[in-house]
C-alpha cells in the first residue's frame, strides 16, 4: 500500500512538473486581467494584454518551483500558477 502511494505522489509531481506555466503565460494572464480590470474587455482587452505582454513595460520577477511558479513585483505576489493554469493574485496593487 506504501508502495501504491509513494508512486501516486511521484506521478502527480511529475505530472506538475510537466504542466508548469512558464513566465510569458504569467506575464500573459497578468497583463489580461490588468486591461479587464481598467475596463477594457473582450477583444481589445485580449489586445491590451498582447501588447503589453510584448512591451514588457512592468518589471516582474518569474519564480519557478518546478511543481508550481508565481510572479512578483516588488516581493508582492501578482500570479501563482500551476497545471497549465494561471490565477491572479487578489492582492496585486499594480493593477
Amino acid at each position: 500500500m506504501f508502495r501504491i502511494g509513494l508512486v501516486a505522489i511521484l506521478a502527480l509531481a511529475i505530472a506538475m512538473a510537466v504542466t508548469n506555466p512558464g513566465q510569458e503565460a504569467h506575464k500573459k494572464a497578468v497583463y489580461t486581467a490588468m486591461a479587464t480590470d481598467v475596463g477594457t474587455s473582450g477583444m481589445l482587452g485580449n489586445f491590451a494584454g498582447a501588447m503589453l505582454n510584448d512591451l514588457d513595460l512592468v518589471p516582474y520577477q518569474y519564480h519557478n518551483y518546478l511543481v508550481f511558479s508565481t510572479m512578483t513585483l516588488k516581493d508582492e505576489v501578482v500570479s501563482v500558477g500551476a497545471l497549465n493554469n494561471v490565477w491572479k493574485s487578489k492582492t496585486d496593487k499594480s493593477s
